[in-house]
């Protein structure tokens, strides 16, 4: 079987599933998300689950702080249910480490994220199972949690599927169509897909199908 889409994911994970959901929220048309086994059966449902914004990079934070107001509003913006769960994060680090805390959180507040320092005394509080004797210092996020990461995906794609997107699974991306060393489409276990763009979303075997064009 040949055919054509504007769009192929290879990967039925979380990030698959966000990308189809945005892409079909921007208007892209005809969106085919291919997935070997079935979605959320790889890393994704292998997932903690973390929702939080307690990250060094901040180009990182911001985009947890941004994806944060999708878990609090999940049902209005995406519909479904996503599992949130508020539990409050904290982060402990070594006494040699208070500084690059303090900046670390000094940073999280600048961007919007609310985080605060809390003493040993304040940790034990929160969390008695915690061992804060060797400690001086820890982060607190209140408003924190965790996710239901396969009903987060699952939501997901069944949102970008009522808009037009198609999910595929147990079907299997073998290699890559090219044209003039540039990726065209993809070949599978049931056919080829013409794309204008293609994207591996396929979590830890990504650098294996990206091997097959000589990438490293």
């Amino acid at each position: 079987m040949h055919e054509t889409a504007d769009v192929v994911i290879i990967g039925a994970g979380v990030n698959g599933a966000s990308l189809a959901f945005h892409l079909v929220q921007a208007g892209v048309r005809k969106i085919i998300v291919l997935e070997k086994q079935v979605a959320a059966s790889g890393a994704t449902g292998l997932s903690s689950g973390l929702v939080r914004m307690h990250y060094v990079n901040e180009i990182e934070a911001r985009l947890a702080l941004n994806s944060y107001t999708y878990f609090r509003n999940w049902s209005d913006i995406v519909g479904g249910e996503c599992g949130f769960t508020e539990t409050g994060f904290i982060r402990t680090v070594a006494p040699r480490n208070n500084e690059k805390l303090r900046a670390n959180v000094a940073m999280l507040q600048r961007i919007g994220v609310e985080t605060c320092l809390i003493s040993p005394g304040e940790l034990h509080e929160l969390a008695p199972t915690i061992w804060s004797e060797d400690l001086e210092l820890a982060a607190y996020e209140p408003h924190s949690g965790y996710a239901d990461p396969t009903a987060t995906t699952l939501s997901l794609l069944d949102a970008a599927r009522q808009r037009g997107a198609e999910l595929r699974q147990q079907v299997e991306v073998q290699g890559f169509l090219l044209h003039n060393e540039r990726v065209t489409g993809v070949k599978t276990s049931t056919g080829t897909i013409e794309a204008g763009t293609v994207v591996c979303a396929a979590g830890g075997w990504t650098m294996k199908l990206l091997e097959t064009l000589g990438l490293r």
